[in-house]
């Protein structure tokens, strides 16, 4: 299943190159190569290639592209930054987010109005945090809890959130 909304999602860069067929590798970022294996396409800066085989090994990728056939020509790739197109991206269970989609969204408390920007997001050993900016370049970790996001339109790049008493003191 994928998602047809939305720019590429990056995946990874290329760390290396395997064998004399021309393989690449892809350190995945979200150490997760296996949800990547089903791509038929990849974008490489922005340069697109097909997908001729795939399959994980480890926290990586590892890419046969067309046109890329012998060990020199990967080696070349070494250091780009790999993305999936778009309409490739998996569609992730309700309540689960691509990080790079939240980034840069607007967030706004029902009550207070605008809070600011995400600039990113704190994996913690619970609930994530959003970390946002201020207009005021103050930065506020807000919790990305269902009892506290209240939702989510990515397209809009727009998160809602009902920050409970105290936690905007904070």
């Amino acid at each position: 299943m994928s998602n047809p909304a939305g720019d590429p999602l990056p995946i990874g860069r290329v760390a290396g190159h395997r064998g004399a067929r021309g393989e690449i590798t892809v350190r995945v970022v979200s150490g997760e190569a296996p949800r990547w294996v089903h791509l038929r396409r990849v974008l490489l800066d922005g340069d697109p290639y097909e997908v001729e085989q795939s399959r994980a090994y480890g926290d990586r990728l590892v890419l046969k592209l067309r046109g890329v056939d012998g060990a020199g020509d990967a080696a070349a790739l070494r250091g780009r930054q790999a993305a999936a197109p778009a309409e490739e991206v998996p569609i992730l269970p309700e309540g689960r987010y691509w990080v790079s989609r939240l980034l840069g969204a607007r967030v706004a408390d029902e009550t207070r109005g605008d809070l600011g920007t995400v600039e990113d997001v704190v994996e913690t050993g619970g609930a994530d945090l959003l970390l946002v900016r201020e207009a005021s370049g103050r930065e506020r970790l807000v919790p990305l809890a269902r009892e506290i996001v209240v939702g989510i339109d990515e397209k809009a790049g727009r998160i809602v959130v009902r920050l409970p008493e105290g936690l905007f003191e904070l």
